[in-house]
């Protein structure tokens, strides 16, 4: 055989090799590939709303009225700004509080979901552009609340850990919510009783950081190469109960590139405030901006540990580790730390530690993991204490650490002791 023959089976070959091993990576682990490399994905940073409407019933005459499925201008229960930015291969979310007091443009300071009630898409884009400090919205999605059963039950349902046991009819919704504690996968009906129940001291940022942990296991989910099988059919069904302007073509796009977007690079926050006497959520200006700049991927550190808020739950399944934790934390230097009651109510504990950047700080949670031996996977949600800059959601192998270590460790008598909270049992 010639030469020339040779060098182009040796071509072939290595063609053929590449090819197959990056369509084994974008299929297996789509994250170890550049963005910029991947097939039919984003090209450029893009922000995106998305809007989970409220029930919209058709009147039927005689006092009687019909939910209406395809209807889309209902108040918004869930807002999500979302931004996309292949140039750092990163998701970054804002979820905006449906309480929040804002200026409806033409109708005065309001509760933001009533934008999408008053004036479509539209009016909503406008209104949370305009609370955000004017920052270009390029895209918006709007979900109508049943498709949300639809999408849950075509992927097999979605796993989360449920942390309180959740009973009441949602006369709204003409749903029962029944949920016990602990880790369970959730269908459809299950999911959606999930992100509406409200029924709790927090009201509705309770349902806000509930949310915040549906929207991380949909994307661990969709992370794993057997969901992308059932592609076509979340299409069909997005195409029904979806009000969007992208193409198909385009949220295929997105799809891919959150597919392949590392769990280190999605940051999900929600915008912080206060509850006024009225019960609604007040954000003030200076956080605000400094939301947007986080969304736009600025990064902020605490100048201290003295400034680090942090509140540590003891989910271990080892009575008194909470405030074990917070004097270690105090011998660390950590001069502000509160023992709280933790959520859940499953006696066996949960495996992991956690430790929660809850106002999109990965940065001091990084720092707070460190003082704590490097132990618990650091969490980029606003699903722990809203009081808190910090959360450390104790689980068992932090519990196994300190009592391993417990007879060496030298824990002095006048480390500064944990903040209590009336009415908190300390744990």
């Amino acid at each position: 055989m010639k030469p020339s023959y040779w060098l182009l089976i040796f071509i072939l070959c290595a063609v053929v090799g590449v090819g197959a091993g990056y369509f084994a990576t974008l299929v297996t682990r789509p994250q170890l590939i550049p963005p910029q490399l991947r097939i039919a994905t984003l090209r450029e940073p893009t922000t995106v709303l998305f809007l989970g409407v409220d029930v919209v019933y058709t009147d039927m005459g005689r006092r009687k009225q019909k939910i209406d499925k395809d209807a889309f201008t209902g108040r918004s229960d869930t807002i999500l700004v979302a931004r996309l930015d292949p140039v750092s291969n990163s998701l970054r979310v804002i979820s905006i509080p449906r309480d929040t007091e804002v200026r409806i443009p033409g109708n005065g300071i309001q509760k933001i979901n009533a934008a999408n009630a008053i004036g479509g898409q539209n009016l909503a884009i406008e209104t949370v552009s305009g609370f955000l400090d004017d920052t270009k919205i390029d895209h918006y999605v709007v979900l109508n609340v049943h498709g949300l059963v639809d999408l849950v039950n075509e992927l097999g349902g979605i796993t989360v850990e449920v942390p309180k046991k959740m009973q009441y009819m949602d006369w709204t919704a003409k749903l029962k919510i029944d949920l016990e504690p602990g880790m369970h996968t959730l269908t459809g009906n299950q999911a959606m009783g999930f992100v509406r129940f409200r029924h709790d001291a927090l009201g509705d940022i309770g349902r806000v950081q509930r949310q915040s942990i549906f929207l991380r296991a949909v994307l661990d989910k969709a992370l794993r190469p057997d969901s992308w099988s059932h592609l076509p059919k979340l299409l069909d069904i997005a195409q029904q109960y979806i009000s969007t302007d992208m193409s198909i073509q385009d949220m295929m796009g997105m799809a891919n590139f959150v597919r392949g977007v590392p769990k280190s690079n999605q940051l999900l926050t929600m915008m912080p405030g206060t509850f006024s006497p009225n019960g609604n959520w007040v954000v003030a200006p200076s956080d605000i901006r400094k939301m947007v700049a986080k969304l736009n991927g600025a990064n902020f550190v605490e100048s201290s540990k003295d400034e680090i808020r942090i509140s540590v739950e003891n989910s271990s399944s080892t009575e008194g580790m909470g405030r074990k934790v917070a004097k270690l934390l105090g011998v660390r230097g950590y001069r502000n730390v509160s023992v709280q009651q933790a959520n859940l109510e499953f006696a066996e504990g949960i495996k992991r530690t956690r430790i929660i950047a809850q106002k999109a700080n990965p940065e001091d949670a990084s720092l707070v993991r460190t003082d704590l031996g490097s132990i618990g996977d650091i969490v980029n949600a606003s699903v722990g204490n809203i009081e808190s800059s910090v959360t450390v959601v104790v689980g068992n192998d932090l519990a196994a650490k300190i009592i391993e270590q417990e007879n060496a460790l030298t824990i002095p008598e006048t480390a500064p002791q944990a903040n209590s909270h009336s009415g908190i049992t300390r744990r």
